[in-house]
C-alpha cells in the first residue's frame, strides 16, 4: 500500500483553490492507495476570524457541496483522500480530518482533542473532539492525530493503547527551515517514539516564510524514516511494505 504524503500550496478562505490543488495531485500521483494533506487544509489554518456568526459560514458540513466535489474527486481518480477541514456539525465547529475512500464513502472522521487551534477568544460553539479512534483502510488499522493533540503524555499512551499499525499526523507548523532541521524534526521523531508504529507526519506550504514551509516525515523507531524536507513543495511515497504492512496497489 503506497501513501502520498503531500505538501501542498494552501490559501486561506479559498476552498476552489484547495479542491484545485487536490486533484493536482490526484492526477499526478495515479499510483497512491492514500493522498494526505495537512491540518485545516481546505479553509487554512488562519481561516477562521473567531467571530462565530462569520465563521458557522465558513465551515462545512459533511454533505456540503465542497465536500462532495471531493467525495467525486476520489470516485473519479479511483484514491483515498485524507484532509483537514474546519467541520459545522449542527452549529459545533471542530478542526477535523476527513477520509474518503477510492469509491467516495467517507471512512473515517476525526475531531482533534487538543485546544492549541483555537484563540483564547474563541466561543463554547469551538469543540475539541472525544478521543482517540482506529479506522480500517486497506485491511490495516489507521488512527489520526492533529498537531499537538501528540504533545501530552496522556493522548501518547491512549494512541499507543489503540495498537494501530499505522498513525496519521496531519499537522500545521511554522518553524524557520533552519530551526526545524536542527531542532525541531529530532524532537518530534522522538515524542512518538513511544507508538511503536510508523507515524506519517504532513504540513502544508504557505507562500510565505513566517508561515507554514511545508514538509514530511515518516518517524518511526525515535527517528526520521523517509522524508521530504521541510521547504519543498511535493508528495513523499510512502510504501508500506517496507514496514512489512500492507500490499502495493
Amino acid at each position: 500500500m503506497i501513501i502520498g504524503l503531500v505538501s501542498a500550496l494552501m490559501k486561506d478562505n479559498d476552498i476552489d483553490h484547495q479542491i484545485m490543488v487536490l486533484e493536482t495531485y490526484l492526477k499526478q500521483n495515479k499510483n497512491c492507495n492514500m493522498l494526505c494533506f495537512g491540518e485545516s487544509f481546505l479553509q487554512g489554518f488562519e481561516g477562521l476570524s473567531w467571530n462565530y456568526e462569520i465563521d458557522k459560514t465558513r465551515a462545512l458540513e459533511l454533505d456540503s457541496a465542497s465536500i462532495q466535489r471531493i467525495v467525486a474527486l476520489a470516485r473519479k481518480y479511483d484514491c483515498a483522500l485524507s484532509f483537514g477541514f474546519i467541520e459545522n456539525d449542527h452549529g459545533s465547529l471542530y478542526s477535523s480530518n476527513l477520509v474518503i475512500g477510492s469509491k467516495g464513502e467517507i471512512v473515517d472522521l476525526y475531531r482533534r482533542i487538543s485546544v492549541g487551534w483555537k484563540e483564547p477568544i474563541a466561543t463554547a460553539e469551538y469543540k475539541e473532539g472525544d478521543g482517540f479512534h482506529v479506522f480500517e483502510f486497506g485491511g490495516l488499522r489507521f488512527a489520526t492525530a492533529i498537531c499537538g493533540d501528540l504533545w501530552q503524555d496522556e493522548n501518547i499512551e491512549a494512541m499507543r493503547l489503540l495498537h494501530a499499525d499505522v498513525i496519521l499526523w496531519p499537522l500545521y507548523v511554522d518553524f524557520s527551515v533552519e530551526d526545524w532541521l536542527k531542532h525541531q524534526v529530532a524532537d518530534y521523531a522522538q515524542q512518538v517514539e513511544p507508538l511503536a508504529t510508523p507515524v506519517l507526519m504532513c504540513n502544508s506550504f504557505v507562500d510565505d516564510a513566517s508561515r507554514a514551509n511545508g514538509g514530511c516525515y515518516v518517524f518511526h523507531e525515535g527517528r526520521v524514516s523517509e522524508s521530504l524536507d521541510m521547504g519543498q513543495q511535493g508528495i513523499l511515497e510512502v510504501d508500506l511494505k517496507s514496514f512489512g504492512l500492507g500490499a502495493t496497489k
